[in-house]
């Protein structure tokens, strides 16, 4: 299978596509001008303890109070915990909107080979390893690592000798003992643990899936830190590394560029004129598929079979795409065979097993022909990164981002031929977005970055856009 990672670089924010066989599965986006917390770990004040819950509400230095469960607490701080006590919480979903993020004090911390587990003894092993090594690798841990301890030792850990596992053990033993010292004296929201960012992450697990890959990446400062990357993790693989000398034009060269712009959009059209509407709720994601201008007139069974097949695949792109997680419903067109229905579970399941998505799981079809999935959380949906609720009627993931709203801006900027000169660029904005990019200091980075000169000015032009942006001549 062909795997090929595009990595695109802006001035405020970092992308990333993985194409397999030339299909985008798999879009990502972090911002410059915030802080990703996930899996961070940082000292906590516990601010309240509700019995009734059984759960007591962390503040760790956000503008909202975190939750943490009984069940996360280990029992050296369950029997300490009350009001004004601190300790030290991983942040593991980062929640949006009224919630404040979710937290846990059993804390993993991720090694090149192995995940720390401070408060949770015992040696847990992939299961996709042989039984030979599986036994092989926790006897030596057990026999040569003295600690209290545990440790999951990845699945990628097969391809390490078994010294290279034991010194990463070692390595984790040392930092971790550090974090747990360090946290008696330091004060609330300190931050003791980071996790490397996530487009680094996703690049060592594709290293790690793949025999041979291609990286391609939009800007020459780039070079060194994916080098480092490739030695470290890919030494004996192939993997090519490729410049796009056309920074612009990295994802319509590879044919992406729609694909990507769709990952907002509520309606997806299908090829044989059937649609997807996606909505989101607090409990789950909705997937209705619609027949709309499919035509299901001759054999209309075996057409709605169809229809409901490439329905099933794009929701699992979009699925992919998006990062969505938790609780995902698709609706399909109701079908009368009951071997259909089993035909398309089994179609789903084989997709799955063909992307490599591992954290997925899909049901049986319901009597009322809903397809579940169920899915893992594991880095911020990407859609819900760009989307926001609309200010005025409240619902959720309606309208632009301020992060979306950043990269479509800079999109603009791209086109600026930088042998004309330095350009002067006029932007109105809506007074939050003023504020927020006053305080990240936007102007100066785009102007760094792009030959432009601009002015910023609040504006009240309506909600449907967010920056309007006009270029002049000096």
């Amino acid at each position: 299978m062909s795997r090929k990672i595009l990595i695109k670089k802006n001035a405020l924010s970092m992308e990333m596509a993985l194409l397999l066989n030339d299909e985008l599965t798999q879009y990502y986006v972090e911002s410059m001008l915030e802080e990703n917390l996930q899996n961070s770990v940082v000292i906590g004040t516990v601010k309240q303890v509700v019995k009734n819950l059984k759960a007591a509400f962390v503040d760790y230095g956000a503008d909202k109070n975190g939750m943490l469960h009984f069940k996360q607490i280990p029992e050296v701080y369950l029997s300490k915990l009350q009001q004004g006590y601190s300790l030290p919480v991983q942040i593991v979903k980062q929640n949006v909107g009224e919630k404040g993020h979710k937290l846990t004090a059993k804390l993993n911390i991720i090694g090149k080979y192995l995940v720390c587990l401070p408060f949770e003894p015992g040696i847990h092993l992939s299961k996709k390893m042989s039984p030979a090594l599986r036994e092989q690798l926790k006897k030596a841990l057990e026999n040569e690592v003295h600690t209290s301890y545990g440790f999951i030792v990845r699945t990628h850990a097969g391809e390490a000798s078994l010294e290279e596992i034991l010194e990463d053990a070692r390595t984790l033993i040392t930092r971790v003992d550090q974090l747990l010292s360090s946290s008696n004296y330091l004060v609330k929201g300190s931050i003791l643990y980071k996790e490397p960012t996530p487009i680094y992450q996703l690049m060592v697990e594709q290293i790690h899936k793949a025999d041979e890959l291609e990286i391609i990446y939009n800007d020459e400062s780039l070079v060194d830190s994916i080098e480092e990357i490739v030695r470290e993790y890919g030494a004996n693989k192939a993997i090519k590394l490729s410049y796009c000398a056309d920074q612009n034009a990295i994802y319509s060269i590879y044919g992406v560029t729609k694909k990507i712009e769709q990952i907002t959009k509520r309606k997806i059209w299908l090829k044989n004129g059937g649609n997807l509407i996606i909505d989101y709720t607090e409990a789950m994601t909705i997937i209705d598929v619609n027949s709309a201008k499919a035509i299901l007139t001759k054999n209309p069974d075996k057409a709605t079979l169809q229809l409901n097949k490439e329905a099933i695949k794009e929701a699992i792109l979009q699925i992919l795409r998006r990062n969505l997680s938790g609780m995902i419903v698709v609706d399909l067109v109701e079908m009368k065979n009951p071997q259909y229905k089993i035909e398309v579970y089994e179609y789903a399941k084989k997709l799955l097993e063909e992307y490599g998505d591992s954290i997925t799981k899909v049901y049986p079809l319901t009597e009322l022909g809903l397809l579940q999935f169920s899915r893992t959380k594991k880095y911020q949906c990407v859609s819900h990164q760009l989307l926001e609720a609309c200010g005025k009627c409240h619902v959720p993931y309606a309208v632009e981002s301020y992060l979306m709203s950043l990269i479509k801006l800079e999109e603009q900027l791209r086109g600026i031929d930088p042998n004309e000169g330095r350009q002067a660029v006029y932007l109105q904005v809506v007074p939050y977005m003023y504020e927020k990019m006053f305080h990240d200091n936007v102007i100066s980075c785009l102007e760094t970055h792009y030959p432009v000169k601009i002015e910023m000015e609040k504006s009240h032009f309506g909600a449907e856009k967010n920056i309007l942006c006009q270029f002049y001549k000096r």
